[in-house]
């Protein structure tokens, strides 16, 4: 099966760690995938990117054409009357207005051969769609030695290290300003609180052994990879109650969800510290594992094509 990827890339590789994850593990699983990263956002970009795309595919054959996010979607669906298959990741439709609403459910009635979702709220509000969260990669994402992994990051072992990890940390939906304003009602000077971004693949998991907690304040999410990224590598957690956060890390022990109130984020971040140990985390999401994930997305591309 040959599968064409479509999204929005960043930084000069044009990589999403996110679709990259997607991407290793349906290879892996035996798919031949294709990308086309999106080189420049804003509806001018994606409109820009329209021409290319649609040579690209009268050009190869493809057995499916994988959009992911909204805007990606729409140009897909407009590049090709192939069979389209739309991932609504999360921020990009929940943060939606009316209008951008409308539009999915048009694309997903009319355009999308199917369209995935990363989470029960975004299940129901996208009639027909189906429900399949991002999965981890075990392999690369496993706990081990606090101390070589603070020798990796350059941390202090004797301080109490906080991560946020976002490609993009500024961004209005990851709400960092909220987790600025709870570390400092802590005014503990032991405190470390670490931005981690456009960190590589292979590095990551050095800052989730080496952190002391990882912190997401965000205001919506679909289905974050770092917190199954965290809970992989067996890491304390505070984070704000979106997508399907609360299903994945359950009733593990050391993990909090907090609502956006700056005290509460900040009482819920004193408990995880003093929580004192690593979590069960990675034996409670054993479920999310890459390769089952994939084999998931490998279904509806043949549910598709046994529809056509």
């Amino acid at each position: 099966m040959k599968i064409l990827f479509v999204y929005r890339g960043y930084g000069t590789d044009l990589s999403n760690s996110v679709i990259d994850f997607q991407r290793n593990a349906l290879e892996k699983a035996g798919l031949e995938i294709d990308i086309f990263p999106i080189k420049t956002g804003g509806i001018n970009g994606y409109l820009c990117s329209l021409k290319s795309l649609h040579s690209l595919i009268k050009k190869s054959h493809y057995d499916i054409i994988h959009a992911h996010y909204s805007y990606s979607g729409y140009i897909a669906a407009l590049a090709t009357r192939k069979h389209v298959v739309c991932s609504l990741m999360g921020s990009d439709f929940l943060q939606h207005n009316i209008l951008g609403k409308l539009l999915v459910k048009i694309f997903s009635r009319f355009l999308w051969r199917a369209v995935i979702v990363k989470s029960r709220e975004m299940q129901e509000k996208v009639p027909g769609s189906i429900c399949i969260p991002n999965g981890v990669d075990f392999d690369n994402f496993q706990p081990y030695k606090n101390a070589v992994a603070v020798k990796q990051t350059g941390f202090e072992s004797a301080c109490k290290n906080i991560i946020f990890v976002a490609q993009q940390p500024e961004s209005h939906v990851k709400n960092l300003e909220l987790a600025r304003k709870a570390i400092a009602l802590i005014n503990d000077e032991k405190i470390r609180f670490h931005i981690v971004s456009n960190i590589c693949f292979e590095d990551l998991p050095g800052y989730y052994n080496a952190a002391d907690l990882l912190l997401l304040t965000s205001l919506s999410e679909g289905s974050p990879n770092v917190i199954k990224e965290a809970m992989a590598c067996n890491c304390p957690i505070v984070a704000t109650d979106v997508g399907d956060i609360r299903e994945v890390i359950g009733n593990t022990e050391g993990c909090f969800l907090t609502d956006f109130d700056p005290r509460d984020v900040a009482e819920k971040i004193e408990k995880a510290m003093a929580f004192g140990t690593r979590t069960s985390g990675r034996e409670n999401i054993k479920h999310l594992d890459n390769k089952i994930i994939a084999e998931r997305i490998i279904r509806v591309y043949k549910d598709v094509l046994e529809k056509t």
